[in-house]
């Protein structure tokens, strides 16, 4: 039960839940036909981007062993992981914190780098990575989150039982802050969001966080967790006024660019 409640809360979960709604809006307007084919499913759960031929970027807490050998699905092929490489900063939460209080477990995830790049044996030829933000002015920026699952909106939150429908889904948000590490935004309520105002849930972990530059697609962020108080137990995700943390990808851009060059 631990596990679980953990699970929920922190994202970590990965691969179960997905957009999360404006109440007042009709739910095909998050729609899509397909996600895009840059964003891949994890070998258990969760997703990752491919930004690079043989190279693909996630966040760390979807990586729960060693995947080399393992099988990576790329648009409609197949591709053997070469290699994982965990972000040396990373810090995955112990189990004494994952009851009780959730200060202590909301500070081990600001303080850790959540993010792992993923070696393929063979290039990927037949679809386009997307390229990967370098500059520091992400705030202000809007960007497009991708990703399927469960549904819910911000009255009610996440609705685990639609956990099963795996509905390619969109949603937009406005950064609200590009500190260090992290990007944030925040779930407002109708009267000051967008149209396509939303959250990312569990499922949507390493997921892409896009802005369009001329048009062209650009990674800026990769879903990872999302702020909490109180006790674990009374957590309810996905609600209004929550605040969501993505994985700065221009504050590991020299990390990414190192090891993709190795």
């Amino acid at each position: 039960m631990k596990l679980f409640i953990f699970i929920a809360l922190a994202f970590y979960c990965i691969g179960s839940y997905a957009v999360v709604m404006r109440h007042d809006v009709p739910i095909d307007s998050y729609r899509v036909e397909k996600i895009p084919e840059y964003i891949v499913d994890m070998p258990q759960e969760g997703h990752g981007v491919l930004i690079a031929e043989k190279w693909v970027v996630t966040v760390a807490h979807t990586i729960f062993h060693d995947y080399a050998g393992s099988k990576l699905n790329v648009g409609s092929k197949q591709y053997e992981i070469e290699k994982v490489y965990i972000h040396p900063e990373y810090v995955k939460p112990s189990n004494n914190i994952l009851s009780g209080d959730l200060a202590p477990l909301m500070q081990v995830l600001e303080s850790s780098s959540d993010i792992a790049l993923i070696k393929l044996s063979s290039p990927v030829l037949d679809i386009k990575p997307i390229s990967i933000y370098s500059k520091s002015d992400e705030k202000g920026k809007v960007i497009t989150v991708f990703g399927k699952g469960a549904m819910g909106n911000g009255l009610s939150g996440e609705n685990l039982d639609t956990k099963y429908l795996y509905q390619p889904n969109k949603f937009q948000n406005v950064v609200e802050s590009a500190n260090g590490k992290w990007l944030t935004f925040k779930f407002d309520s109708p009267h000051n969001a967008l149209p396509l105002e939303g959250m990312h849930g569990s499922g949507d972990s390493g997921g892409a966080s896009i802005i369009y530059q001329s048009g062209e697609p650009s990674l800026v962020g990769l879903s990872s967790w999302q702020f909490a108080t109180g006790d674990i137990s009374a957590f309810k995700g996905g609600l209004y006024g929550t605040t969501a943390y993505q994985t700065r990808i221009s504050s590991y851009y020299n990390w990414i660019t190192d090891v993709v060059g190795r």
